[in-house]
């Protein structure tokens, strides 16, 4: 549906030494033969036919195909600025890092046309501008975003420390799995205070859209756990940490007739967790894990009477704002 603004967007690059590779699962509503005659056109466009509908295998795909020396991911809802791939080039050659992660522009519909929200890839702005190393990694993964769109990225660093996307069927949070993997693997890494890349927040193919998603997110985490904290228990303690704020995150996300089960999930997850590596939790995080797995039905409870009150809260005021249009 919004392929020819993504596409039209990279071919758009001022940078203009640039490999295009797509990566389409046989799709069947007009994207893969738009996309073939677009090869066609451009000698630097290279189409590649995924055997798996899994947005991490096209991922992990695209990086063993590529012949440059940095990467970028550009999903086909989403565009990027005439000029991304030359600045965050210049970046990341000008600091020698192996990524370089840029803010957003999130967009979706409304009545006068499109909405855009800028939005901060860290939501700490000391962590803006300068290089860092392996040594801030714990409050970077605590205070950035984990979505790995806005970034460029070292190919050789990728490939040197094996990093992959977890190729789960469709598209399920695997940005969570492919951030945290990056973070444990990097030695300089820099943020950077403008924001190149147009994510549509109003897709209603999205998994963060899609209640029925109950799951997914601890996919992500076991992923996470068999792939780097098996052979590496220093970093337990941040993993629990990002592990606890992404099953909170989902808690709120899906439906409310899920949301009992999943707190029973969490809170047989972290029952055996120990206390030692809950040090990164603040004490507001500890009061909330230990009412989930004293009592996931009570607090269950009190979270569904907390949706319920807002839920009236919104309804009433819409019913104000329709009564004053109709008396206008």
């Amino acid at each position: 549906k919004h392929i020819k603004e993504c596409i039209d967007s990279i071919l758009n690059q001022t940078f203009l030494e640039l490999e295009i590779i797509c990566v389409d699962a046989n799709s069947n509503d007009g994207t893969l033969e738009f996309l073939r005659n677009i090869s066609k056109k451009y000698n630097h466009v290279k189409l590649i036919i995924s055997e798996k509908k899994s947005l991490g295998y096209q991922l992990n795909l695209g990086i063993e195909y590529a012949q440059g020396d940095y990467f970028c991911i550009v999903e086909s809802d989403d565009y990027i600025a005439n000029h991304m791939c030359e600045k965050l080039y210049t970046l990341i050659t000008q600091y020698k890092v192996d990524i370089v992660k840029a803010d957003i522009l999130s967009f979706k519909r409304s009545f006068f046309g499109r909405k855009y929200t800028y939005k901060y890839i860290s939501n700490d702005k000391n962590l803006y501008n300068k290089i860092l190393n392996v040594n801030d990694r714990d409050i970077i993964i605590k205070k950035t975003w984990n979505m790995n769109q806005s970034s460029i990225f070292n190919i050789d660093f990728v490939r040197k420390n094996n990093i992959k996307a977890n190729e789960t069927f469709g598209a399920s949070y695997q940005d969570f799995g492919l951030w945290f993997w990056l973070c444990c693997s990097y030695k300089k890494i820099y943020f950077y205070n403008e924001a190149f890349y147009y994510y549509r927040e109003d897709n209603i193919n999205s998994s963060s859209n899609n209640k029925e998603k109950v799951y997914c997110v601890c996919d992500e985490c076991d992923f996470i756990e068999q792939n780097i904290i098996s052979d590496n228990n220093q970093l337990r303690n941040i993993f629990y940490y990002a592990k606890f704020k992404i099953y909170i995150w989902n808690l709120y996300r899906i439906e409310k007739k899920y949301r009992l089960d999943f707190l029973k999930k969490m809170a047989n997850d972290f029952f055996q967790v120990s206390k030692e590596n809950l040090s990164l939790f603040g004490q507001n995080d500890l009061k909330i894990l230990k009412q989930i797995t004293y009592d996931p039905n009570l607090y269950c409870k009190k979270i569904n009477n907390i949706f319920d009150k807002f839920k009236k809260i919104f309804l009433r005021y819409k019913r104000k704002i329709c009564k004053a249009k109709q008396l206008a």
